[in-house]
């Protein structure tokens, strides 16, 4: 079933074509009230699916519109039995899990393969009002939002209770605390750091991305901040160690 206001809102709010918030989950948690709210609070559509199976069935994906898609945790073993399908669905935006307990919260974030999937933000639903608002507006902006308590419970060395044995191999050549630093940049400042990591020069990042060099300087500034760093090298070393695929990968294209 697909709830949408849109066209209920339209004479009031007029909506950007290039992006939507996705809710999937059950009405009892997502009303015509909250979708409405959201639109008149962001200007953009918002709709709500059952479950996936439903938004795929109505939704273009060919389209280059951008979703931020909101999973809820009454879906949480749908969404680790298909994570392919819903990162495919938010690949030009964000994906996010909406929890009410802290339990399923962390039961995603240890089982949710962030080399191959990406990272997904988390949306509190037990929080004040204000503060739901700040966060989806986070997420809008492509700022993952990762909890405290999950943020603590990141392991500090290979083995510690807690860590799924499929990350092992990955926790050892990999710092936790420069993957914690890494999950932390929004999709935009990897692409910048990624850039930076192949020798470009803000001139050829901004071309290639389509921002100016100011832009570019901004997303630097921010990078250098969020992963520790003082200069461009630093951060080249800084990706290679997070990410050594993707930087093989970039380096082979």
């Amino acid at each position: 079933m697909n709830i949408s206001l849109q066209d209920d809102a339209r004479d009031q709010i007029e909506y950007p074509e290039e992006l939507s918030i996705i809710f999937i989950g059950k009405e009892l948690f997502y009303s015509n009230q909250t979708l409405r709210s959201v639109q008149n609070e962001f200007g953009v559509r918002a709709s709500r699916f059952d479950c996936l199976d439903d938004f795929l069935a109505e939704a273009e994906l060919a389209t280059s519109a951008e979703r931020i898609v909101v999973v809820d945790q009454m879906m949480l073993e749908d969404f680790l039995a298909r994570p392919a399908d819903y990162s495919r669905i938010a690949e030009t935006g964000c994906l996010a899990f909406a929890y009410r307990k802290k339990s399923p919260a962390r039961t995603l974030f240890e089982r949710w393969d962030r080399m191959r999937f990406g990272n997904i933000g988390y949306l509190p639903m037990n929080v004040a009002p204000d503060v739901w608002r700040a966060i989806l507006r986070l997420l809008m902006h492509e700022e993952l939002h990762l909890p405290c308590f999950l943020a603590d419970s990141m392991p500090v060395t290979p083995g510690a209770p807690g860590t799924p044995v499929e990350k092992l191999p990955a926790t050892r050549t990999r710092s936790p605390e420069k993957l914690l630093q890494y999950a932390k940049l929004t999709r935009r400042e990897k692409q910048v750091l990624r850039l930076v990591s192949q020798g470009k020069s803000n001139k050829g990042i901004a071309s290639k991305l389509g921002i100016t060099e100011h832009t570019v300087k901004l997303h630097m500034h921010n990078v250098s901040g969020k992963i520790d760093v003082s200069n461009r090298t630093e951060a080249a070393h800084f990706y290679f160690e997070v990410a050594p695929n993707e930087a093989r990968s970039a380096s082979v294209g």
